[in-house]
């Protein structure tokens, strides 16, 4: 006998399969959910973590910003008693100074040489006079330029021979000169040199 099955397998299989589908979407989507969140948890953790790592270096550049403030306040300062101290040592050197001036420059003077003029402004001078020989000038300029002396730079200006005939006598011929030199200060002196040459008696040592 022939039995045929009436139900709608068909339908129930294509539901069956239907429900399967949308429950596998579900999964899904709860899945992608869940995962989402815990990657934006993690996100947000790591970034708070960056967050207090940016606001503790703030901090420590302000404390540091501060203490370059003090450093540079305290620089100033010292800077400012340095430049105290300098000027009172040059105004102790400048108190023997034209004795000095005048002592140096007597000691420095070969024969046959004489000035005529003496020229300072600040701490340069300018000489001026004649000179017998050539190598008189020569031998003056290698008297002021001694190493560790109490002049420096010294350079010759202008050098000319001039003739001259005092009382009918013969001809005599000498160098007019111009010199230019820089008279230092005491504390600029080589201080071997300083010590040996001594102001003249009666004048007060600073």
């Amino acid at each position: 006998m022939i039995q045929f099955n009436l139900l709608p397998h068909r339908e129930a299989l294509r539901k069956f399969k239907h429900d399967q589908f949308n429950a596998a979407l579900v999964l899904s989507v709860l899945l992608g959910g869940i995962s989402a969140f815990a990657i934006y948890g993690l996100l947000s953790s790591s970034i708070d973590a960056q967050m207090d790592n940016i606001a503790l270096l703030e901090k420590e550049i302000k404390r540091y910003e501060a203490q370059i403030v003090e450093i540079k306040d305290l620089k100033a300062q010292i800077d400012a008693l340095l430049a105290r101290q300098r000027a009172v040592e040059d105004i102790q050197a400048d108190r023997n100074s034209p004795v000095r001036l005048l002592s140096e420059i007597a000691n420095n003077l070969p024969q046959g040489v004489a000035l005529t003029k003496l020229a300072q402004k600040d701490q340069e001078l300018t000489l001026e006079g004649t000179a017998q020989t050539n190598e008189n000038l020569s031998q003056f300029l290698d008297n002021l330029g001694k190493s560790g002396g109490w002049f420096a730079k010294p350079e010759l200006q202008v050098s000319e021979v001039q003739n001259f005939n005092p009382a009918g006598k013969a001809t005599i011929k000498s160098y007019k000169f111009s010199v230019k030199a820089v008279f230092l200060r005491a504390q600029s002196a080589s201080p071997a040199y300083a010590a040996s040459k001594p102001l003249p008696t009666g004048i007060p040592k600073v």
